[in-house]
């Protein structure tokens, strides 16, 4: 896995340098545009984010080619699943898997949010709206190591819809849930978990 570290300028919009207060989970998304590389993903919201006075980043976002652009450290707050919105399930603002996954950071969305016990991973997706194999790759091996330094298991592994339960993201993933199965089976097996 290549990680490269290029670091998010310290500012409200996208690198608060607020710290997290603990990691309860990680929580997958996808950029949203087919074909953007993971360094234009950066430049929204190293630039772009600032400029509108929009919340938006990650700490993470893989590279159709499998680089791992690590934006925001891991003891830091990023902004990648808070909502003001209520989850169309729930009728609450966030989805009933996100409050029983993360207590307190769930269930009082005018002061904190899930951003802060959370590490937040974009994937890039090509041309047909598809991860590749080589951001799937990263993204496993990306999500082995969080784990064992974050001390939590698969089972803390979700994507934005199941934290904010009316995004559709990642879309791949919330088209097709077995495709999420399969990419948590593949963490299972990176782990030894599974034989």
């Amino acid at each position: 896995m290549n990680i490269i570290e290029k670091l998010l300028t310290v500012n409200p919009y996208s690198r608060s340098g607020k710290k997290l207060s603990i990691c309860k989970g990680i929580i997958f998304h996808y950029v949203g545009v087919n074909n953007q590389r993971a360094i234009n993903t950066w430049g929204y919201f190293e630039k772009t984010c600032p400029l509108d006075k929009h919340y938006s980043s990650a700490h993470y976002i893989i590279d159709l080619n499998g680089d791992v652009y690590h934006c925001v450290p891991d003891n830091e707050v990023a902004w990648h699943c808070g909502t003001d919105k209520p989850d169309p399930a729930s009728g609450r603002i966030y989805t009933d898997w996100a409050r029983s996954k993360f207590g307190y950071y769930a269930n009082d969305p005018v002061k904190i949010s899930p951003n802060f016990c959370t590490i937040g991973i974009e994937l890039c997706v090509d041309a047909e709206g598809k991860f590749t194999n080589e951001t799937l790759n990263a993204a496993v091996e990306l999500a082995v190591k969080l784990l064992g330094e974050n001390n939590i298991t698969v089972d803390d592994i979700g994507h934005h819809k199941k934290v904010v339960g009316w995004k559709d993201c990642p879309l791949p993933w919330v088209k097709y849930p077995f495709l999420f199965e399969e990419f948590k089976k593949n963490v299972r097996e990176k782990l030894g978990l599974l034989i």
